[in-house]
């Protein structure tokens, strides 16, 4: 069982090491049933949609768990009435992945609120490994190579003063996010931590949600609006300006 904040979705996983799916088993009770015609030509997803069909079930027996046909179909009901939806990656032998994805107007999120000139951030804390500063020297190295030294090892930086084109000058110090996400450490640039912020995640509107690096919006106390950094975005920018 897994959850990650994925640009305008919270994906949940539900895994499992058993038999997976059959899916010559899933086409014959499908045509048993009369849900599609016997020469009908379906691609393996089409196939795995079949098992959220009501009643449906390759189960031959029935028991206190399976065989009623009553469980999936429920599923796919109440994560589309959050405006959600179900998708099943499966390989016979191997196991099963059901993943739901539910939008952020949903979510509620532990973050961790910066400050870069007179704007708020919030970053998922799930992804946040440690803040570090960097000396004036450390940072004109940095961003000259894209590049920074973190506990022995080189990591990319990326400036988000300077991704977010932050008008104003910036401090001497900066404040470096270590940020880490399947398997990649990058360091991210910010005027200020101001510390840790429990959110709720607003979705942003059409007109902005394909901003650069931004997945959402939260509002403060004050009825300030912070936005909500895409950190798996933001690594993919940070490690490409740092090759």
């Amino acid at each position: 069982l897994s959850a990650e904040h994925s640009g305008a979705e919270v994906l949940i996983r539900v895994g499992c090491d058993g038999a997976g799916i059959d899916t010559v088993a899933v086409r014959a009770k499908a045509v048993e049933k009369g849900l599609v015609s016997p020469d009908a030509q379906l691609s393996e997803r089409e196939i795995f949609s079949l098992i959220f069909e009501p009643g449906f079930s390759t189960a031959k027996k029935v028991s206190d768990v399976s065989g009623r046909g009553v469980g999936l179909d429920v599923v796919k009901r109440t994560v589309e009435s959050l405006r959600g939806s179900v998708e099943i990656a499966s390989k016979r032998g191997v196991g099963t992945v059901t993943t739901l994805k539910l939008p952020l107007t949903l979510a509620i999120i532990d973050g961790l609120m910066v400050k870069i000139g007179e704007a708020y951030f919030v970053a998922p804390l799930s992804v946040v490994e440690e803040c570090v500063e960097l000396s004036h020297e450390e940072l004109v190295r940095a961003k000259r190579r894209n590049m920074m030294s973190f506990r022995g090892k080189i990591i990319p930086y990326l400036s988000l003063r300077e991704l977010f084109l932050t008008e104003g000058k910036a401090p001497d110090v900066e404040q470096i996010i270590i940020a880490e996400a399947k398997d990649s450490r990058v360091g991210f640039g910010v005027d200020q931590v101001i510390g840790q912020y429990q959110t709720v995640i607003k979705a942003l509107g059409k007109m902005y949600k394909h901003i650069e690096g931004i997945s959402g919006a939260t509002i403060l106390g004050d009825g300030t609006v912070a936005l909500i950094l895409d950190a798996g975005r933001l690594i993919h920018v940070a490690e490409k300006e740092g090759k």
